[in-house]
């Protein structure tokens, strides 16, 4: 619970520093999509084993203009992340499901400014707090969840890089954004976990997040 307020009194650190009142525009702004991750840097011989999974991903942003191309938007998501895998010849399905509250703080670049179509680019780090993990089991029809928290980093940090546009409207502004996003530290930590009596281990190097996610928005 510390560590959760602690990261919300830093996003709110962040927003507030983000949007000063002397200059510029500030704008507030909603959105949801899908995300698409996996892992990489995985244990020799997982490689042909892991998968893609398939989330949620949503929550509020903050863009503050400097002038009519560059603006920065410090965003807080919730984010469904995680990675499949396949075991014993596919005969065990394992599913790392991993939520996240995110900030993303974004520099933003628009181009055809005066325009209703607007491209956009962007990038920037990202911070985030693993609310929840979970390993599920499946074997034919039986399946089964595992608090995975105990093999779980809580913190995670990575870099964004995307695109889309902005449609203004008469009232507000639609925002569309892809973006990739490469995880740099550890997802999991060391340890051994047993499946039907075999002892499978994590290195501590092992599995880092990365993945695409879509998004559609509206700026008030």
């Amino acid at each position: 619970m510390r560590i959760a307020r602690f990261f919300l009194a830093a996003s709110l650190a962040v927003v507030i520093s983000a949007a000063p009142a002397h200059a510029g525009k500030t704008s507030f702004g909603i959105k949801a999509g899908i995300s698409t991750t996996n892992a990489y840097n995985v244990a020799e011989g997982w490689d042909d084993a892991i998968d893609w999974k398939t989330g949620l991903t949503g929550g509020v942003l903050i863009n503050y203009a400097f002038n009519e191309c560059f603006s920065l938007q410090p965003e807080l998501l919730y984010t469904q992340k995680g990675f499949g895998s396949a075991l014993l010849e596919d005969i065990i399905d394992l599913t790392v499901s991993l939520d996240y509250f995110e900030l993303p703080v974004l520099a933003k670049y628009t181009f055809s400014p005066g325009k209703k179509f607007r491209p956009a680019l962007f990038a920037g780090p990202s911070f985030a707090y693993c609310s929840s993990s979970t390993l599920t089991v499946s074997a034919l029809i039986l399946s089964a969840d595992i608090d995975f928290s105990s093999l779980t980093h809580v913190t995670d940090f990575g870099l964004i890089l995307g695109g889309g546009f902005d449609y203004s409207l008469e009232n507000g502004t639609i925002v569309f954004d892809a973006r990739f996003e490469w995880g740099m530290t550890n997802v999991i930590m060391s340890g051994d976990f047993e499946i039907n009596g075999d002892t499978h281990t994590i290195d501590e190097d092992d599995f880092k997040n990365y993945g695409l996610s879509i998004t559609l928005g509206y700026i008030f």
